[in-house]
């Protein structure tokens, strides 16, 4: 028998809480659109991301980027805001951003490309996130020095508590075994 989809409302399996409908080529499929328009976005968002990390304040080639590199540090020369160097604390900031920016843009891929059955895709996103964690708490203990300089407050329980979480979802991720839900 043709498994109807969830969807419709004739079939008797719409209020039935228990059904799950089986993997279709248009379940496991996300538009071609939704696609494009998210690996065009997320790469650009991700370059900024990387720039921001590691090397804040340099311009990348996309209209205006360098007028909004001047944000993070800049200088009035002859009456003219121009480009400075990032000082150290801003430089925090900007890596922090540009973390958050990479984190959400890896979700984003993963929802997208990663694999359509809830399990693997769970699985998929805890690897994003946990590896995302140890990397925000690496940038945050790279930068704790200048943090602690500048503002008097430390960054220790929040890198502790980034790599408790981040190997909590890796360990889960790679190591708990997971299955297919069956239809």
């Amino acid at each position: 028998a043709a498994c109807k989809p969830c969807w419709d409302s004739t079939s008797e399996t719409y209020l039935d809480p228990t059904y799950r409908a089986q993997p279709t080529r248009e379940m496991s499929n996300v538009p071609l659109v939704v696609k494009l328009s998210v690996a065009a976005t997320e790469s650009v968002l991700m370059a900024a991301g990387v720039r921001d990390v590691l090397i804040p304040g340099t311009p990348l080639p996309l209209p205006g980027d360098d007028k909004l590199m001047l944000l993070w540090s800049s200088a009035m020369k002859r009456k003219q805001r121009i480009a400075a160097p990032v000082p150290p604390p801003q430089a925090f900031l900007a890596a922090m951003l540009g973390a958050f920016v990479l984190l959400s843009a890896a979700a984003k891929l993963a929802a997208t490309f990663s694999h359509f059955e809830g399990t693997f895709l769970r699985r998929n996103l805890f690897l994003v996130f946990g590896c995302a964690d140890l990397a925000i708490a690496a940038l945050m203990h790279h930068h704790s020095a200048v943090v602690l300089e500048f503002t008097g407050a430390g960054l220790d329980n929040f890198v502790l508590l980034l790599m408790i979480e981040g190997v909590a979802f890796l360990l889960d991720a790679i190591f708990r075994p997971r299955k297919a839900k069956s239809a």
